[in-house]
């Protein structure tokens, strides 16, 4: 409720409702009957001035009218599944070497989003600061970097982080490299 009240105070927010979609790995789905079309990110950017990063909705549906009981409640059942347009707004673009492939790989797995592309942002398809731990955990494992928190939020596309993880200089550093000359 409180993230819904949030939601409506945005100017071109008419109305609101916000569930956890457990097809989304428990995610906070928020679902919009706007005056104009909004993307996601003016969204989150919105609500990131008004509640914690948690209370923030992974997801954001645009409705042309939200689905209602026959008491005129917002029947949260009849909410659809949120689609890749409802993540981000940008083109897919596949990865395009074996560090990008390993970060999609990660990622797709983690927030259960598929295609996952190189421009897409962490952040925008479903990623929080929980979730940027478990990504940074696999992939300075799989990877043998040692990635911080603070790089992820720095660089929250594949194609960001891929790069962070060439300029590390890690021990892994000549591996990676050969993976990436092997792959262009």
């Amino acid at each position: 409720g409180e993230i819904e009240s949030h939601l409506v105070e945005h100017p071109d927010v008419k109305e609101a409702a916000v569930i956890a979609r457990e097809d989304s790995g428990l995610s906070l789905c928020g679902y919009l009957v706007c005056e104009k079309k909004v993307t996601p990110a003016e969204v989150r950017e919105f609500l990131e001035k008004r509640v914690p990063d948690y209370m923030i909705p992974a997801y954001f549906v645009q409705l042309d009218k939200l689905p209602l009981t026959s008491n005129d409640k917002v029947d949260r059942k009849a909410l659809p599944a949120p689609e890749r347009s409802a993540l981000s707004e940008v083109e897919y673009e596949a990865p395009k070497n074996y560090i990008e492939e390993t970060i999609v790989l990660i990622w797709e797995e983690l927030l259960g989003v598929k295609p996952i592309g190189i421009s897409d942002n962490f952040f925008d398809i479903g990623g929080n600061s929980l979730k940027v731990m478990s990504a940074l955990t696999s992939i300075n494992k799989q990877m043998n970097t040692n990635l911080s928190v603070h790089n992820a939020f720095e660089n929250p596309t594949v194609k960001q982080l891929a790069n962070a993880i060439l300029s590390a200089g890690t021990e892994s550093e000549i591996d990676i490299q050969d993976y990436v000359e092997e792959e262009v």
